[in-house]
């Protein structure tokens, strides 16, 4: 019976260790440019990012990463995605210079589907003295009805301390839900 009124002293024990949330979107109708996140910091050495989103109009969904609150939109970005397309063609997106990370090819907009959803893996992007890497994970639906799913990684090939990043694309964004969280170091 849950009725009466408790008081709690003690420990709480069983919690999720290990991810830490840390921020987060979630929003539709929107017609915004791009969602951003200053959220890295020296406390974590990993970042994990989900998320879903879908543009206005059929778009190329791209993550850049920040620096003092701004975009770093410098030529440093060099990737390989990797994947197949449901027709059974290979779908394969290389960057050796860019101004940004690519996570999927151009995506269909629709209100009974999402344009782009997945997962990334910030490695270390505050350590000054390194590289910022990224593992990415991307599934789309593309203007013909293929399903795309893409895996890879990039890096950012110039060191510096990156502070956060953005999700952005060649259209603006309509919906999204995306989710930042913390790896707890051991």
């Amino acid at each position: 019976n849950l009725a009466n009124t408790f008081a709690f002293t003690g420990t709480v024990t069983g919690t999720p260790h290990g991810l830490v949330r840390l921020g987060g979107a979630n929003a539709t109708g929107q017609n915004v440019g791009d969602v951003s996140f200053d959220l890295f910091s020296t406390t974590y050495d990993f970042y994990y990012v989900t998320f879903v989103v879908s543009f206005v109009s059929a778009a190329t969904c791209w993550i850049r990463l920040r620096s003092s609150s701004s975009y770093i939109t410098g030529a440093n970005y060099r990737q390989a995605l990797v994947g197949i397309r449901s027709d059974g063609t290979a779908q394969n997106i290389v960057h050796e210079t860019s101004s940004y990370f690519q996570l999927g090819s151009s995506a269909e907009a629709g209100a009974n589907h999402n344009s782009h959803a997945g997962h990334c893996l910030f490695e270390k992007p505050m350590v000054s003295s390194k590289t910022t890497q990224l593992n990415m994970q991307c599934t789309a639906q593309d203007t013909s009805a293929n399903v795309i799913d893409l895996t890879g990684g990039g890096v950012y090939m110039a060191t510096g301390a990156h502070n956060g990043f953005g999700i952005l694309g060649s259209a603006n964004l309509d919906e999204y839900n995306i989710q930042v969280f913390g790896v707890q170091q051991s």
